[in-house]
Formats: structure tokens, sequence, C-alpha cells
């Protein structure tokens, strides 16, 4: 391929990559990891990380000040009656100036930004190798499932793993200053994914231990990246420090309580079958990398993919196929790996037919992880997620101020959609219900029930004592698919005879 023809093809897959991350984009505070990341970055725009809620710091129910932290948050042990988030704070971060410069919609610019680093990334990383393996490889990666999966949500893996990626194309390279930028892409990706510490090691490792150049010029250049390094993990341990009360704590609670030697034998059989799965069983030709590509880049990326393994599968257990999102970050290297060794087979055969075997198949794979991200539902996420928004902005503008809204699954969203007060049921005293009612009205505030149907039987169920939970009468609003909101008040008048009105919003 000509070369000028190089940089317009690279255009065109981040145009493609970005279209469809705006298209199918869902962007919205939803579930605990969007809401954690959302509320978070809202902070740091704001300045005002701890807030106190004066309600948190009045009610008197058992473990009150967990009941009114929204999902992806937990009290926070610094600050009495303040909420701290669950998740690492890098992204959030990195939302923060977009949200201050140009509000809720700029913040998530972030996403498609990242997609575009991503796609960057790993053509550089597959350039090191051959131009025409770093077009295939960042074409290949650009339409990988989980890729498309992740980028059109605000989750951390796609961010994580694009810096991963351009730390990794920056050691790789030869250039006087490529260890600086190295350690400046991995001090972001250690801020997004802190656990994802070990690969960062694995770098430094390689640029100290390469056969080249002189051995007083490789220590420079693993001091300045560790450098780079430190301020990213210092940053970490600030945070860490302000929000949970150690530089070593987090908001996933303690290592012994997620990580385990059991975990291991379960993990690699999901992930391996995940891996092959989104990568097709082409993938494992990257073990063979060492015997046919330049030896020091073959093993830093197997290196690091054994890294990003190494973190992951002591891990919890998970189910389904999205959580191959944590492999993310190795994706990119193998896949270079995989197409080097395609393009090395080829070679022995005949050179004349590089160009055309990798353009076939980089095409097939591109295709192949199209259909399978639609497979899993990537393109649908929008619709599926936007019941958090349109849910929020309905309780915004139909319940009143000083409502308190008792919820579980929306109390992120309706938080921020809404700016009411929340408390979340699941996380009360089953004998507390009743109780918080009687709270919120002798404060001035009107209760209300918001829960979908999936979640009612539960709650009649944890509230079993309460006359309130047997949810008995008309709700006050009811919203598709299937959310409904209850007013406690109502349901008086409604055993007095009062007719009491629904109202449904589409």
């Amino acid at each position: 391929m000509p070369r000028l023809l190089i940089p317009l093809a690279l255009a065109g897959i981040c145009a493609a990559l970005v279209a469809v991350t705006v298209s199918f984009g869902s962007f919205v505070a939803g579930g605990s990891d969007s809401s954690c990341y959302v509320l978070q970055a809202e902070r740091w725009a704001s300045g005002r990380l701890l807030v106190p809620d004066p309600l948190a710091l009045q009610a008197d129910w058992p473990d009150a000040e967990r009941s009114f932290a929204p999902a992806g948050h937990f009290p926070a042990p610094t600050a009495r009656g303040a909420v701290g988030p669950i998740c690492a704070s890098g992204l959030s971060m990195l939302m923060a100036p977009f949200r201050a410069a140009g509000g809720r919609t700029a913040m998530f610019l972030i996403f498609p930004l990242c997609g575009i680093l991503l796609v960057a990334g790993t053509y550089l990383l597959g350039a090191r190798l051959h131009a025409g393996i770093g077009l295939a490889s960042a074409l290949v990666i650009a339409s990988n499932p989980i890729v498309l999966y992740q980028a059109v949500q605000p989750m951390s893996d796609v961010p994580a793993a694009a810096f991963w990626t351009l730390a990794l194309a920056m050691a790789a390279g030869r250039q006087a200053r490529a260890p600086l930028f190295a350690g400046l892409g991995a001090a972001v990706a250690i801020l997004i994914r802190p656990n994802l510490l070990p690969l960062g090691v694995v770098i430094g490792l390689h640029l100290l231990l390469r056969p080249y150049p002189s051995p007083r010029e490789r220590l420079g250049h693993a001091v300045t990246y560790a450098a780079m390094c430190a301020v990213g993990c210092c940053t970490v341990a600030l945070v860490q420090w302000h929000f949970y009360g150690s530089p070593l704590s987090s908001g996933y609670g303690g290592v012994g309580n997620i990580f385990a030697l059991a975990h291991i034998a379960p993990n690699a059989s999901r992930y391996g079958s995940w891996l092959v799965q989104a990568q097709t069983p082409l993938v494992l030709l990257a073990l063979a990398a060492p015997f046919v590509l330049p030896r020091p880049f073959a093993l830093l990326g197997l290196a690091f993919a054994v890294a990003t393994a190494g973190v992951y599968l002591p891990y919890l257990v998970f189910e389904d196929w999205p959580y191959v999102r944590f492999f993310l970050p190795a994706m990119p290297i193998l896949t270079v790996l995989m197409l080097g060794v395609v393009t090395s087979a080829v070679g022995r055969i005949s050179a004349r037919r590089v160009p055309m075997a990798l353009a076939v198949v980089a095409v097939a794979l591109a295709l192949h992880g199209a259909w399978s991200a639609r497979a899993h539902q990537a393109f649908a996420l929008q619709q599926l997620e936007s019941v958090y928004a349109r849910t929020g902005g309905d309780v915004d503008r139909r319940l009143p101020r000083n409502a308190l809204v008792i919820t579980s699954r929306y109390s992120g969203s309706v938080r921020y959609y809404a700016a009411r007060e929340t408390v979340v049921w699941d996380a009360l005293d089953p004998s507390s219900l009743d109780r918080v009612v009687a709270f919120a009205r002798a404060r001035g505030l009107e209760p209300f029930f918001m829960l979908d149907s999936a979640e009612e039987e539960a709650f009649r169920s944890r509230f079993a004592a309460s006359d309130l939970a047997r949810l008995d009468w008309p709700p006050r609003l009811e919203m598709a698919p299937q959310v409904r909101v209850y007013q406690p008040a109502a349901r008086e008048r409604y055993l007095a005879g009062q007719t009491i009105a629904t109202e449904y919003v589409r």
C-alpha cells in the first residue's frame, strides 16, 4: 500500500469506530459502574469530592449511611455522611475537564477519543513490525467485539486499554523520548485501573533487559519510565488515601474477599473460551511469535498478556461473556503478534502474496468481530440502557422537589438526572421501611418507592413485616418498561375509598 494511503486508511478506521460509538453510545448514569464514573466525574469537576449528606448523618436506622449511598458508591470512611466511589478515580478525572468546559454531554467525549487512541496505538504497535501489520491490526482491534461492546458505554476498559497500548508501542520503539512517553501512557493507565500495575512492571523490565542499546542507556530508559509511572502511582495513593483512609485501600474491599487460588481454574476455562470467541482460534498463533518475529518484541507482548492473565485469573468468577473485557489491554498486542505470525508464514511461501493474505485475514476478522458484537447486543445497549435516562428525567419532571426516592437499581440515575435524594432499599434492615418513611415525613420530604417489575417481589419479601411493602395500591407513575413509582401516602387514601390515578409515561 502506498505510504500516503496508510494514514488515510487509518483515519477511516478511526472515523468508523467513532461513528459506531456516537451512533450506538449508551452514555448514561445507569448501573453500578456507569453511575460510579459519571457521578464521580461531576464531583471532580466541581472540586467537591466528599460532601456530607445531612440526612445520612441524621438517620438512626441500622447502617443508615450505607442506605444513602447510590449505585457504585459506599459510605466514605474518611468523612461521615459522605459517599466514596467503589470504582477507581482515573477515568472520572479524565472526564472532569470535559464536564467543566462543556457540560454533561461533553464529558462523554472521552470515550470516542479513547477509541481513537486505542486504534492509533494498535497501529503504532503493529508498525514496529511493518506498516501493513499495523494497519491490519488497527482494523481488527477496531472491530473486536469486546471493543465495540465496551466503547459504547461509560466504562474504563477501552480507556485503560488505549493507554496501555500506547505505552507498549512507545516502549517497543527506539526513539530517544520513547521511554518518557511510555511512562506517561502507563501512568494514565495505572490511574484508570490501579490493579494493572503489574503490566507496567513488564514494560519496565523490557526497557531494562532488551538487547539494545547499551546497558547504561537501558538503565536510563528504565529510570525515566519508572519516574513517570511513579507519578501515576503516587496520584492513585493520594486519591485512595483521601477517599478510603489508606493509600493501599480501594472501593472494592479487602484483597482476600475477591482474590483466591480456587478461582484460577474456572477463570482460565472461561476466559480462554471467551478470548477465542472474541478473536477466533487464530489468536493462538501469537504463541508462535518468539520463533518467527523479533524476539524482544514477541517476548514483551506475550509477557504483557501473561501479566494481564495473572491479574484476573485469581479474581472473582463471572459467568457472562462481557467480562472478557478484563483481557482487553492484552488484545491489541495479541492481535499484532497473531497477524505478524500470519505475515511471516505467508512470506515464507511467497512475499508477493503477503499484502493480499494480510488484507483477507484482517477483513475476515473484522467481519467476524462486527457480527459477534451484534450477536452480543453491543448495538442494542443504547436502547436497553436508555431506561435510566428516561425514568430519571420523568422523576425530575413529575415528582416534587422534596421527593425522597426509595429505590435500588435506579439510585444512581435518580441522583444524576433528577437531583433527588435517594435511599437504597436493599441496603436497609428488613424492619426499617416504615422508619424511613416516617423519617422522611418528619423532615418535610415526601417518600416514594421506585421499583421495576423484577424488583417488586424481592421488595415485598424483604419488608414483609410492613404493610407498605404489599404495594396494594395504584402507583403514582408507571414508566416503560414496567418501572413503577408508588407514593406511600396514597395508600391510606386508596384504602379509604379514594380513586388514585396512575400517570402512564411512555
